[in-house]
């Protein structure tokens, strides 16, 4: 697949929001770690398709309407 390397993320949170995190990082800890690369690459597709399509000079709703 592709190597990966571990990185340590610091955030301020609200202090409930920071307790149900911490929360769900014991009882399950790679559930974070696939949310997060989930919302990465999802970013990642994002900005490839938003660069292409300024590339090709359209904003892909052609047709759509």
């Amino acid at each position: 697949m592709w190597d990966t390397r571990p990185v340590e993320v610091v955030l301020q949170l609200p202090d409930d929001l920071a307790d149900d995190v911490e929360e769900v990082q014991r009882r399950d800890p790679d559930f974070l770690n696939k949310v997060i690369r989930y919302g990465l690459t999802r970013r990642a597709m994002f900005q490839a398709l938003s660069r292409s399509l300024e590339r090709h000079g359209g904003d892909g709703m052609e047709g759509l309407a």
